[in-house]
């Protein structure tokens, strides 16, 4: 199963940066334009757009705080997911004061939630051109590239975010899970461990160095960072399904593995993959299957459909491979890997050992390592030895 950090993500909380409001104010103005800054906890969007209502409304701000008020709105309109209105409070703010490199960036992370790579690249351009010194604009940049596929741009960008704020912990887990993707280890898990300690609140950072921490075969550590994260984000379906691998994989905790995959189910009924451990762990514990069920909501067109339909007796496993095959090298090569490794689920489930054995060493030594079916067929094989 492919993972990817969700660039959205990225962006709610690289947003927490401040805002910085220099111009003179009014006293009486002064507690709504702190309210109204931009923060990027989507909990104060309310009272934030709120408060931006009233600084745009007043007659006798300065022009300059009010482009930023609406920059700001225009923040939390994208927190929201509202992009529309977004795109149109920031273009408001451009268009009153085009030296508010904020707003090139709010409109940018706008334009991204629309999947608008290009007009976001040329938004995060100009707020360089607009303060070159912008650590903020510096990350926004690299994650884009990183994005992109782009690594020499996106490494650039993130190590100059870094040298104008060393403490800028944003950056540094961005720069961590590039380093992750590349197979540097060690730097990102430096860099993660950094991050972390400069913001312990971060959700994505736990998860990320949790997959690391499962990647390198330390479950242990691993579990202990998935929880972290669910304790701070108790929506995110990835973490309970990554926490339940974990508990699959450990050995003796399959009803807790469950557990987690039911939770995950639940938040994304949708995801396939959920759907198929919460299989496997139930089979193993001995428990009622609910695959089936789970099927009515799934995309039963695309991969891993195929590998479901092996599950549900539909499909035996040459066809199941057949259906792994593509064009692409890349798309094949993940397809493979993947009937690999749930057919030797599968086969130990029908106590096949042999079986087994044989199709998941070709998933360990077959699949991209950042598959989270590379790290659990290599930990399944230590009982079959």
């Amino acid at each position: 199963m492919r993972f990817s950090v969700l660039l959205a993500a990225f962006a709610t909380s690289l947003l927490a940066t401040s805002l910085t409001l220099t111009s003179p104010v009014r006293a009486d103005s002064q507690g709504d334009l702190d309210h109204c800054k931009f923060v990027g906890e989507i909990g104060k969007a309310d009272e934030g757009i709120a408060a931006c209502d009233r600084v745009i409304n007043d007659s006798k701000i300065t022009a300059r705080d009010r482009a930023a008020a609406f920059s700001s709105r225009c923040g939390w309109w994208w927190a929201k997911k509202d992009s529309d209105r977004a795109l149109s409070d920031c273009n408001e703010a451009i268009r009153i004061d085009s030296g508010n490199a904020d707003a090139f960036l709010n409109r940018g992370n706008a334009y991204l939630s629309k999947s608008d790579m290009e007009h976001a690249l040329t938004d995060f351009n100009s707020a360089l051109r607009v303060d070159p010194k912008n650590a903020w604009a510096y990350a926004e940049r690299g994650n884009l590239y990183k994005n992109k596929g782009d690594i020499d741009h996106a490494l650039a960008d993130l190590n100059e975010s870094i040298r104008l704020n060393p403490s800028y912990a944003l950056a540094l887990f961005s720069r961590g899970d590039l380093y992750k993707s590349l197979g540097d280890f060690a730097r990102a898990m430096t860099d993660l461990n950094e991050s972390i300690r400069l913001d312990p609140n971060y959700a994505l950072a736990y998860f990320t160095r949790g997959r690391l921490s499962f990647m390198l075969g330390n479950n242990p550590a691993a579990l202990e960072d998935f929880t972290k994260s669910i304790k701070l984000d108790a929506g995110d379906a990835t973490a309970y399904f990554n926490r339940g691998v974990a508990y699959y994989v450990i050995g003796g905790r399959t009803p807790d593995a469950a557990a987690d995959f039911k939770k995950a189910a639940e938040l994304n009924p949708k995801d396939a993959y959920a759907a198929l451990w919460r299989d496997l762990a139930e089979r193993r514990n001995i428990a009622p299957s609910h695959l089936a069920e789970a099927v009515k909501q799934l995309d039963m067109t695309v991969w891993p459909a195929p590998v479901i339909r092996h599950f549900l007796g539909e499909l035996n496993a040459e066809q199941t491979f057949g259906a792994a095959f593509d064009t692409d090298p890349k798309t094949k090569l993940a397809q493979t890997c993947e009937a690999n490794f749930y057919s030797g689920e599968f086969a130990l489930l029908k106590k096949d050992k042999k079986e087994a054995q044989r199709l998941l060493k070709l998933a360990a030594n077959d699949c991209p390592q950042s598959f989270i079916e590379a790290t659990a067929a290599i930990a399944e094989l230590i009982p079959l030895k």
